[in-house]
C-alpha cells in the first residue's frame, strides 16, 4: 500500500534536518519538511521523553514517539496537533521479556478513551509496544492503518473494531508468543473482522492462535498467520478471499530439529493439515509461504486454482523425497521463486541430490534456493532439470555439505547471476581431476548430528516488530556476499569450505564471473601469479579469513580487470617472526581501485613501499603501524607515498600513540581522507597537515587527544569534516576555528568541554558550518556559557539532538538540564542595575544587623565603648556633687598586720604627702559612733567615690567583706558606675571566676601589694 512506504517516500523528498528557526531550539525532536512544504516530519524517536513535547509545531503531518517513556495519553496531548496524518507511538512500554533489561516497563502504556478522535486527518497509527491490554476506544473512523503487535491483546470481538470499518491494513501479532506471553489462546470473536470492509492487510502473526478466523473480509490481499498453533486449515478458511495475494502459513505445525527458540511441534511431529480445497478460491495469489510445517508431501489440488503464484516457500519441512517427483510444479508456471531449503531426512546423507524433472516447467523461475538438502556430490547430472530455465539468475546451493563440486556445470546456465556454494565442504582437486573432490570420499549413508543453521531461516520470526523501523514482511534474503560484491555481476560463492589450496584448473570454466567469494577458507597458499589465470574477467575477489602468504609480489597479477580485492583477517604469517612478507603487489594490478588489508597484525614489510598507480582506497585497520613507525625508524614513512591516485586512507586500530615526524610528507599527494580513529594518540602534530594539500576528511575519533588544533586554519584550507569525538579535549585553544571557513561539518561529542567561547569559534565561521555535533560533553551552565547559548538558540546550524543531549553537568540547579535552557538573563551585565541594587541590599543589610545588635548585644557594645573610651582618656577625677570621700578602706580591723599596713602605707602616702590631697574614710576612725554597722557601712560606701577592699585570705572569707562588697557591687547596677579596687596582700580568691573576668576587663582595678616592696 501507499501508506506503508509513507515514511520512506517523506524522508526522499526531504533528506536534511530542516534548518528554519519558526519552530523552538528547545524542542526535543528532528523536524523535516519536504521541499514541498506539504509534510512536516517531527522525529522525536529515542529521547528519553516521560510527556508529549508542546513545542510540536501544530502543522505537523507525521510525528515519530518511539521509544521514550511517556505512560499516559490524554485527549489533551495531540489536540494542538490536527494535521497528523501518521503517528508513530511504539515502544514506549515494551513487554518484560522484549525490552530492555536496564529499563524494564512494569506499568503499562494508558489511553484515555477519545484520545484520537479530534484528529481528522489521521490515517496511520502505530502503538506496537505499549503493553496495551485493549484495542482504544474511540479512534477516528477514517484510520486506515493500525498497528498494535507486541502488546497484550489477546481478545478481539466485534465491538473493538466499530469505530474503524474504513481501516485498510491492521497489525495485531506477537500479543501473545513465548517471548510476549499470555498463557492462554487467542481469541477471536466469528465474523470479527467481516465489517472491515477495506481491509487488505491482516497480520496476525505469533498470537497462539489455533484456527483461522472466520469470516474474513473479501477484500483481503495479504493475510499473516505464521508462527500459531493452527493445526488445520478447513475447506472454507479461505473463502471468497479471491483477492488474496499474499499468505503466510509458516510455523504453525513446526519442524523443531536444530531450533535455537523454543519450538513446540504438532503432536507426533505431525504435519499441518490443509485441505486439498483450501486454496480453491485464491485466484490472485502470488505469494504463498508454507515454511517450517513439517510438510512431507505437497498434493497437486492445492495449486489448481493458483495460476497467479510467483513465490513459493516450502522450507524447513521433510520434502527430500517429494523434490523426487513435485508434481505440483507444472500448475504453476508463473512461478519466480522457489525455496526447498533445510527439507533434509534426519540421519541420511545421499551422495546425489535428485530433483524431478517437473522443475523443467518452471520456466519463469528466477530464483531458487536449496540449502540444507545435505548431499554429497553436486554434478551437471543432478540439475539437469533446471537447464531449460533460462530466467533462472539465483541458484543457491549452501549448507548441504558438499563435498564435490564440477564448476563446469554453471555453464549450462547463461542467466546465472549469483551462485551460492558458501558453508559446504568443498575441497581443492588433484591435478588430474575436472572439479572440486574430497579425497575422502567414501561410502558412510547417513548424516551425523552436525549442526545446520543459517541467519534467515532459523530466526522464530525475520520480520518481528524492530522498534527503530516500521517495516514488516518483506526483509529481504541475508546473504554473506557483500552487497557491492554481487553489484559487479555474475558472483560465486564459495565461502567457508574447505579450499585450503587454489587450483587454477578448478575455475577454468567460470571465466564469466564477476565477483568471487573465497573467505574463510584457510587458504595457506603463496600465490604466484598462477592460480587464478582463468578468471580474466574478475572484478571482486573477496580473500578474506584465510592464511595467505603474501611471499610472491606477483600475487594476483593474473587478474588484470580486478578493481576490488579484500585481503581481511589473513593474520596467520604476519603473527610469525622472520617470514617475508611481499605487500607490493598491488603494482601489478592496474585496475584496481579499492584494497582491504583489515586486521592483518601487519608489523613488517619486505617491501618498504607500497606501489599502485590506480588504488583509490586503502583500509589498513587492525594492523600494526606503531611498530612500523616506530620513534627513530624512519624506513616505512613513506609506506603509502607511491598510491598515486589514493584518495581514502584508513589507518584505525592501529595502536598509533604517536604520528612520527615525516609520516604526513610520505602521505599520497591526492589522498582527500585519513581515518585514523581508535588508536592511542594523547597529542597530534596538527602542524603536518600542511602536507596533505587535499585533505577533505580526518577522522580523529576514539583516542586520547588533549588538545585541538591551536588555529585550524593555520594547518590547513581544504579539511571540511573534522571529527573529534570520544577524546579527552577540556578546552578549545582560543583562535581554533579562526579562519576556517571551508569546514562544514564538526563533531566533538564525547569530549571534556566545559565551555566554548566566542573567540574559539567566530561567528562567521560556524555560522558555515552544515553540522556540529556537541552530545556527551559536561558543559557548564554558569554566565561564560551565555554566548554560546544564545547563538544555540538563534542559529541555522544542524546541532543533533540539542535539547535532550547536549546538557549541562553544572552547577547543581542546572544538572543534566538542557543547555540551551540556560536563562540568559540571569547573567546580563546593567551598570544602573548593579549599582541600584548593591545600595539598597546594603541599606537593608545595615538596618537589619544594626536592629539585631541593639537587640541581643547592647549592654556588651555599651560597656566596651566606655572601657575602650576610659582606657583612651586614661584617669579623670569624678564629679565632687554629693561625694564626701576618695575612697572608703575596707579591710580587716581584727587583723594587726593589716590594720598596720592601711595606717603606715595607704594612708600614709595618699593624705600625708604629695601635692593632691585624698580624703579616706576609715572604719576605726571616720565611723559615727553607736551608729549599726550595716548603716555606718553603707553610708561611707555610698558617700565615698571608690571603694577600695584590702585582702586577705582570712578577711576574704568573712561576712564583713561579702556585706561590703554586695553594698559596692548594687552602686554598679543601681548608678551603672564601678566603684570597687581590690588591694590583696595576700594570695586570695584565685579560683574565682569573677576576680579573672575583672582581671581582663579592667585590669588596674585589681592590684598585689609585693611580698618584698623594698627589694
Amino acid at each position: 500500500t501507499i501508506l506503508r512506504g509513507h515514511l520512506l517516500v517523506l524522508l526522499c523528498l526531504c533528506p536534511n534536518t530542516a534548518a528554519g528557526s519558526w519552530f523552538p531550539k528547545s524542542l526535543p525532536c528532528d523536524v523535516i519538511e519536504s521541499s514541498d512544504d506539504v509534510s512536516l516530519l517531527v522525529d522525536c524517536a529515542d529521547r528519553r521523553l516521560t510527556e508529549v513535547p508542546r513545542e510540536i509545531p501544530t502543522n505537523v503531518t507525521n510525528l515519530t514517539l518511539t521509544i521514550n517513556h511517556i505512560p499516559h495519553i490524554s485527549k489533551k496531548s495531540f489536540l494542538r496537533l490536527q494535521q497528523l496524518v501518521e503517528l508513530d507511538f511504539r515502544c514506549n512500554c515494551v513487554p518484560v521479556r522484549l525490552g530492555p533489561k536496564n529499563h524494564v516497563c512494569t506499568e503499562r502504556l494508558y489511553i484515555e478513551d477519545n484520545s484520537f478522535t479530534s484528529l481528522m486527518y489521521l490515517k496511520s497509527l502505530y502503538l506496537d509496544g505499549n503493553q496495551l491490554l485493549e484495542i482504544p476506544r474511540g479512534l477516528p473512523s477514517h484510520l486506515q492503518l493500525l498497528s498494535l503487535e507486541a502488546n497484550s491483546i489477546f481478545s478481539i470481538t466485534t465491538g473493538n473494531l466499530t469505530d474503524i470499518v474504513n481501516l485498510e491494513i491492521l497489525y495485531l501479532g506477537q500479543n501473545c508468543y513465548y517471548r510476549n506471553p499470555c498463557n492462554v489462546s487467542f481469541y477471536i470473536e466469528n465474523d470479527a473482522f467481516y465489517s472491515l470492509t477495506n481491509l487488505s492487510v491482516l497480520s496476525l502473526k505469533s498470537n497462539n492462535i489455533t484456527q483461522v478466523p472466520g469470516r474474513l473480509p473479501s477484500t483481503l490481499k495479504e493475510l499473516y498467520l505464521y508462527n500459531n498453533v493452527i493445526q488445520s486449515i478447513r475447506e472454507n478458511d479461505f473463502q471468497n478471499l479471491s483477492h488474496l495475494e499474499i499468505l503466510d502459513l509458516s510455523a504453525n505445525c513446526p519442524r523443531c530439529y536444530n531450533a535455537p527458540y523454543p519450538c513446540i511441534p504438532c503432536p507426533n511431529d505431525a504435519a499441518i493439515e490443509i485441505h486439498i480445497e483450501a486454496f480453491r478460491s485464491l485466484k490472485n495469489l502470488k505469494i504463498l509461504r508454507l515454511r517450517s510445517n513439517c510438510l512431507r508431501k505437497i498434493p497437486c489440488a492445492w495449486f489448481k486454482n493458483t495460476k497467479e503464484l510467483q513465490v513459493l516457500d516450502l522450507s524447513q519441512n521433510f520434502l527430500a523425497h517429494e523434490m523426487e517427483e513435485a508434481n505440483f510444479l507444472r500448475l504453476i508456471p508463473k512461478l519466480k521463486e522457489l525455496d526447498f531449503s533445510f527439507n533434509y531426512d534426519l540421519q541420511v546423507y545421499p551422495v546425489f541430490m535428485k530433483l524431478s524433472t517437473t522443475f523443467s516447467s518452471l520456466l519463469s523461475l528466477e530464483r531458487f534456493r536449496v540449502r540444507g538438502y545435505v548431499f554429497k556430490e553436486l554434478a551437471i547430472e543432478h540439475l539437469r532439470p533446471l537447464i531449460p530455465l533460462k530466467n533462472l539468475t539465483l541458484l543457491d546451493l549452501g549448507t548441504n555439505f558438499i563435498k564435490v563440486a564440477n564448476l563446469s556445470l554453471f555453464q549450462d546456465f547463461p542467466a546465472l547471476e549469483f551462485v551460492d556454494l558458501s558453508w559446504n565442504k568443498i575441497s581443492p582437486s588433484s591435478e588430474s581431476d575436472q572439479g572440486f573432490f574430497s579425497n575422502s570420499r567414501n561410502s558412510e549413508n547417513y548424516f551425523g548430528s552436525a549442526r545446520l543453521q543459517d541467519t534467515h531461516y532459523f530466526m522464530y520470526d525475520e520480520n518481528a516488530r524492530r522498534c527503530k523501523s516500521k517495516d514488516k514482511e518483506n526483509i529481504p534474503f541475508i546473504s554473506f556476499v557483500k552487497e557491492d560484491c554481487r553489484d559487479f555481476g555474475k558472483t560465486l560463492d564459495l565461502s567457508i569450505n574447505n579450499l585450503f589450496f587454489i587450483n587454477a584448473k578448478d575455475f577454468q570454466h567460470v571465466s564469466s564471473f564477476k565477483c568471487l567469494n573465497l573467505s574463510g577458507n584457510a587458504i595457506g597458499q603463496s600465490l604466484n601469479g598462477s592460480e587464478l589465470q582463468y578468471l580474466k574477467q574478475l572484478k571482486y575477489l573477496d580473500f578474506s579469513n584465510n592464511r595467505l602468504d603474501f611471499l610472491f609480489a606477483a600475487a594476483f597479477k593474473e587478474l588484470t580487470d580486478l578493481e576490488v580485492l579484500d585481503l581481511s583477517n589473513n593474520n596467520h604469517y604476519f603473527l610469525a617472526e622472520g617470514i617475508t612478507h611481499m605487500l607490493n603487489f598491488t603494482n601489478y594490478l592496474p585496475s584496481l581501485k579499492k584494497l582491504l588489508l583489515n586486521r592483518n597484525e601487519i608489523s613488517s614489510s619486505t617491501n618498504k613501499h607500497m606501489n599502485s598507480s590506480s588504488l583509490e582506497t586503502l583500509e589498513f585497520k587492525g594492523n600494526r603501524l606503531d611498530i612500523l613507525w616506530r620513534d627513530g625508524d624512519s624506513r616505512y614513512l613513506s609506506f603509502f607515498k607511491n598510491l598515486k591516485k589514493l584518495r581514502k586512507l584508513d589507518i584505525s586500530y592501529n595502536s598509533l600513540s604517536f604520528i612520527p615526524p615525516g609520516s604526513f610528507e610520505g602521505m599520497p599527494p591526492q589522498l582527500s581522507e585519513l581515518c585514523l580513529a581508535n588508536n592511542k594518540l594523547t597529542s597530534f602534530n596538527w602542524g603536518q597537515l600542511i602536507f596533505l594539500k587535499k585533505l577533505e576528511v580526518l577522522d580523529l575519533s576514539n583516542n586520547e587527544l588533549v588538545n585541538g588544533p591551536r588555529e585550524l586554519s593555520n594547518c590547513t584550507s581544504t579539511v571540511t569534516r573534522l571529527i573529534l569525538k570520544s577524546n579527552k579535549i577540556k578546552k578549545l585553544k582560543e583562535h581554533f576555528l579562526r579562519g576556517a571557513f571551508q569546514l562544514r561539518y564538526l563533531d566533538l561529542s564525547d569530549n571534556s568541554l566545559t565551555t566554548i567561547n566566542k573567540s574559539s569559534c567566530p561567528m562567521d565561521v560556524i555560522e558555515k558550518l552544515d553540522t556540529l555535533i556537541l552530545q556527551g560533553n559536561p558543559f557548564k551552565c554558569n554566565c561564560e556559557a551565555v554566548w554560546f547559548v544564545w547563538w544555540l538558540n538563534q542559529t541555522h546550524v544542524y546541532v543533533p539532538r540539542l535539547a535532550t543531549d547536549v546538557t549541562c553537568a553544572g552547577p547543581g540547579t542546572h544538572k543534566d538540564k538542557s543547555l540551551i535552557l540556560l536563562d540568559l538573563y540571569t547573567c546580563e551585565e546593567d551598570l544602573p542595575l548593579v549599582v541600584l541594587h548593591s545600595v539598597s541590599a546594603s541599606i537593608i543589610i545595615c538596618i537589619m544587623v544594626i536592629a539585631i545588635s541593639n537587640h541581643l548585644y547592647f549592654w556588651d557594645i555599651w560597656y566596651s565603648y566606655h572601657f575602650c573610651a576610659a582606657k583612651l582618656k586614661g584617669y579623670r577625677r569624678l564629679p565632687t556633687s554629693g561625694k564626701c570621700y576618695d575612697a572608703f578602706i575596707a579591710y580587716d580591723t581584727q587583723d594587726v598586720p593589716a590594720s598596720e599596713w592601711v595606717y603606715k602605707e595607704l594612708v600614709t602616702n595618699l593624705e600625708d604627702q604629695g601635692g593632691k590631697q585624698i580624703n579616706l574614710c576609715l572604719e576605726e576612725r571616720d565611723w559615727v559612733p553607736g551608729q549599726a554597722i550595716f548603716e555606718n557601712l553603707s553610708e561611707c560606701i555610698r558617700m565615698s567615690r571608690k571603694t577600695v577592699f584590702v585582702l586577705t585570705k582570712k578577711y576574704a572569707q568573712s561576712g564583713h567583706f561579702k556585706t561590703a562588697f554586695y553594698m559596692a557591687h548594687q552602686c554598679l547596677m543601681d548608678e551603672n558606675v564601678d566603684v570597687i579596687i581590690f588591694i590583696f596582700l595576700e594570695k586570695a580568691l584565685q579560683n574565682s571566676k569573677y576576680l579573672r573576668l575583672r582581671k581582663r576587663l579592667c585590669k588596674g582595678s585589681v592590684l598585689e601589694w609585693p611580698t618584698n616592696p623594698h627589694s
